[in-house]
């Protein structure tokens, strides 16, 4: 159990690591330093889902519809998210990206995927190889006992204010 334990503790931080290698090059960004980590998440997840009920997106996002809407409604003063009455349930609210809301999600992706491909280039082929196939046995594992495909960390209502 201590060495399972220690490749979990080093699994985590090498992903924290990561994370945190690709991410820092968005929240430099000029126009994103007036977004949270919360919004960022949301508008990468309207990006991915297209138009999305309030219900739907914080289903998808592991937080209660309160802490969601709480983050949209800032999306929406910031002009990069609108809302609209579902039109076969007026009680739904869907929420999409606007043009600037995509433009911006779109940039900080390809900025991540720059980043990732610099990091990658520093690997052997066969290092690359590798790797995208642990990742993606990884993947599924993590998908198989933790709720499937999609599920980001909890968006939490008080970060960023």
């Amino acid at each position: 159990m201590i060495d399972s334990d220690r490749t979990v503790d080093r699994t985590i931080e090498a992903m924290r690591r990561v994370n945190r290698a690709l991410r820092t090059g968005n929240l430099d960004d000029a126009a994103t330093r007036n977004l949270t980590l919360a919004q960022i998440r949301v508008l990468n997840r309207l990006l991915s889902h297209g138009e999305t009920p309030t219900s739907s997106l914080a289903a998808g996002l592991g937080v209660k519809l309160p802490t969601v809407t709480s983050v949209v409604d800032r999306l929406v003063d910031k002009g990069m998210a609108a809302r609209s009455a579902d039109c076969g349930d007026r009680r739904r609210v869907i929420v999409s990206l606007t043009p600037s809301g995509r433009e911006l999600v779109e940039r900080i992706q390809q900025g991540r995927r720059v980043r990732l491909s610099t990091a990658l280039d520093r690997l052997e082929p066969a290092q690359r190889a590798e790797l995208a196939n642990l990742i993606e046995i990884l993947a599924e594992a993590a998908e198989s006992v933790g709720g499937g495909e999609g599920r980001t960390p909890a968006v939490r209502a008080g970060a960023g204010h």
